[in-house]
């Protein structure tokens, strides 16, 4: 079950008049996307060759005929190990760190915007997408109702590969009942982007 939010917690976000409309957080479960699918063998694969080539290197294990010099023992400690730590965070590392960052972020819908608050180590960090510019809001829904929606272009992970892709566009990652939410910010957009005349008393 998620903790209640800070009461506080939104309230040096808002501008004037704005007033919040729906507020939530991620599901700190570890919760598996698409892409890694991919990225899982990937970083297996990665992790695997790391640790054994470092244990070869170093001389720890006794792959080789002809085992490395001291001097080469010691390179090849310092030169792989990064590469092990990195392996490992692939692996499992990212999970807690997933878990760690979902206990932080808040994530809001006000009359005006998407709003995404995140209290990390170097402090607080806030991004949002306003509905008024708005040209797509985009969902991934799992059958058991937990799902992201992303403001501002489709929904995509936060493994990128290749180069020249866009920026991800802020994003609601695994909340609970991400199809309700999805309508409510649906009926937000809709109201800011229509005409003055039109608009009636904010919801």
């Amino acid at each position: 079950m998620l903790a209640p939010l800070p009461f506080d917690v939104f309230s040096s976000e808002l501008s004037p008049g704005e007033t919040v409309q729906w507020t939530g957080r991620p599901n700190a479960a570890v919760i598996l996307h698409k892409e890694d699918w991919g990225a899982i063998p990937f970083s297996l694969l990665w992790g695997g060759f790391a640790i054994f080539w470092l244990l070869g290197a170093s001389g720890i294990g006794n792959f080789w005929s002809n085992r490395p010099d001291k001097t080469l023992q010691w390179f090849g400690v310092i030169w792989g190990t990064p590469f092990v730590l990195m392996g490992q965070y692939m692996i499992w590392g990212r999970f807690v760190y997933n878990y760690w960052k979902k206990q932080r972020t808040y994530y809001a819908l006000t009359t005006r915007r998407a709003l995404i608050v995140v209290n990390g180590v170097r402090g607080r960090t806030a991004s949002s997408a306003y509905f008024e510019n708005m040209t797509i809001i985009d969902k991934s829904v799992r059958p058991d109702g937990i799902g992201s929606i992303s403001f501002g272009g489709p929904v995509s992970g936060e493994w990128r590969w290749g180069r020249n892709n866009p920026p991800r566009p802020p994003t609601f990652d695994d909340i609970n009942g991400a199809d309700s939410v999805y309508q409510i910010a649906v009926r937000l957009r809709e109201q800011s982007q229509r005409p003055t005349s039109l608009r009636g008393p904010s919801a």
